[in-house]
């Protein structure tokens, strides 16, 4: 550089009192050592455009893959037919089938009070091998829970457990004491132990039996709005994926299956891990029906009327609050659990084939909905096989999958070993960040110890108990309740 620069001054400076022969030799020198300066100048820009995209490329893969996600999770829920596009003379028409938000069009932006744990949702519902699914997620070490059980700790209690894993738990039994307290309506309606009272000008409904106190209790609930119901449902769904919760399993979460996906996207700060076990929906129905009480969705207010549906709890509310609205030419109408749900029992039951048929429609509605979002779909009923394109294809035979390697697979998801969702170890989202290492560190030691709690409808309360209480450690300090 400093040798280009010198010849270019000598140069002119020889030829500075040059006449007219030598005068177009230095624009052409000079035209030379400009074209060196741009050339140099071009390689350093290029040498710094590449370091800054090695750098920056696993952030910018991460956002396409996180908006690519996004995109999936929301064309799975448009799919489920929220919002149904009917072309008419060539003009696009939104028809609303399901009075419920949609999620926005953008990308979500997630929250500032956003988790940034991990998060596997088994999006199935019960009876297709959840609790299989729970214990391997708990002898991993990841804080999960299923139903009315939990797996927090290796010990009794909550002692050392993290606050936001608590906080979790804790707003896992609000949401599954609302289910609980519709379900409880229901069947005692069904069973005669509360009737409406023909006299009441309000509509409320009066206890059958003697006026004690269990029966105060059962008629404030009963009495719950279903709006307010459905709003406390959120709220409490909110702050579980605001938790340190990282395994949602069973009831009630695969029944608001868009309101988890969509809240997970906005308050998660990694894309949720879907699993789903699909399996042959008469097979399905049958073991639904036979072995447990169901509240179902009445057929009138179902999917497209397609049949009673434990699926899509409050979009059946938003459905039967609108059609009933529209019925009574827009009166407020008081509606009760027991006007939008049905409970049926598992046994005493007439052996109803349109009822099955219609479980087995909305069961098949749901596979076909979500299967496309599926990071890990286990085959442990010989279901219809899903290749590479997600496409489902022919039933395959059943494959014998272990404990363990179900673990281990949830292990690899989670934990993203020779995974693709994100490229580094360290990754930052958003300004916060979240490193794999620790999340290696966090979940390396099993949750042996299985909690389980018991709700009395009669006391609106929850007992704490633990089914297995060999595998919890007394070692480790005082006890310190969930509940």
């Amino acid at each position: 550089m400093k040798a280009v620069s010198k010849s270019c001054f000598v140069k002119q400076a020889s030829d500075s009192g040059a006449k007219d022969g030598h005068q177009a030799t230095i624009p052409k020198f000079a035209s030379c050592c400009n074209l060196r300066q741009r050339r140099l100048g071009k390689t350093v820009l290029l040498m710094l455009f590449l370091l800054t995209l090695t750098i920056l490329q696993p952030y910018f893969y991460l956002s396409i893959l996180s908006w690519t996600r996004t995109s999936s999770l929301r064309r799975s829920i448009t799919n489920e037919g929220r919002l149904e596009v009917n072309n008419t003379n060539n003009s696009t028409t939104s028809i609303v089938k399901e009075v419920i938000a949609l999620p926005p069009s953008q990308p979500s932006i997630i929250s500032v009070n956003s988790s940034h744990a991990p998060l596997f949702y088994h999006i199935s519902p019960g009876s297709t091998g959840s609790r299989t699914l729970y214990h391997a997620a708990c002898n991993s070490g990841f804080p999960s829970v299923h139903h009315k059980s939990f797996c927090i700790s290796s010990t009794r209690g909550v002692n050392g457990v993290s606050p936001r894993v608590v906080d979790g738990v804790r707003a896992h039994l609000q949401v599954l004491r609302l289910y609980q307290i519709a379900y409880k309506c229901c069947s005692y309606w069904r069973k005669g132990i509360i009737m409406q009272d023909d006299n009441s000008d309000d509509g409320k409904i009066t206890v059958m039996k003697g006026e004690g106190e269990e029966d105060d209790i059962i008629l404030e609930l009963c009495d719950m709005s279903l709006d307010d119901w459905a709003k406390d449902i959120q709220t409490h769904l909110s702050t579980v994926l605001q938790s340190s919760i990282v395994g949602l399993f069973d009831t009630p979460y695969p029944l608001l299956a868009s309101q988890v996906l969509d809240l997970a996207m906005k308050l998660r700060t990694i894309p949720p891990i879907v699993a789903m076990t699909e399996r042959d929906v008469s097979s399905w129905a049958r073991s639904r029906s036979q072995n447990h009480n169901l509240m179902l969705c009445k057929k009138e207010f179902s999917y497209e009327g397609w049949g009673s549906s434990e699926f899509d709890i409050l979009g059946c509310v938003e459905r039967a609050s609108a059609a009933i609205k529209a019925r009574e030419e827009g009166k407020d109408t008081v509606l009760y659990f027991w006007d939008v749900f049905e409970y049926r029992s598992r046994s005493g039951e007439a052996d109803d084939s349109e009822f099955r048929e219609g479980l087995e429609v909305q069961m098949e509605h749901h596979q076909r909905v979500y299967r496309p979002i599926a990071n890990y779909t286990p085959n442990f009923f010989g279901s219809l096989a899903v290749n590479e394109s997600h496409s489902a294809t022919t039933p395959t035979k059943k494959v014998t999958v272990t404990d363990k390697q179900v673990a281990d697979e949830i292990q690899r998801l989670i934990l993203l070993r020779k995974d693709e969702r994100v490229p580094s170890e360290s990754v930052n989202i958003n300004g916060i960040q979240t490193t794999v290492l620790s999340w290696k560190a966090d979940y390396k030691k099993p949750l042996t110890c299985r909690g389980a709690v018991q709700y009395d409808f009669l006391s609106d309360t929850f007992t704490e108990l633990y089914d297995h209480p060999k595998t919890c450690d007394k070692s480790v300090g005082a006890e310190i309740d969930l509940i």
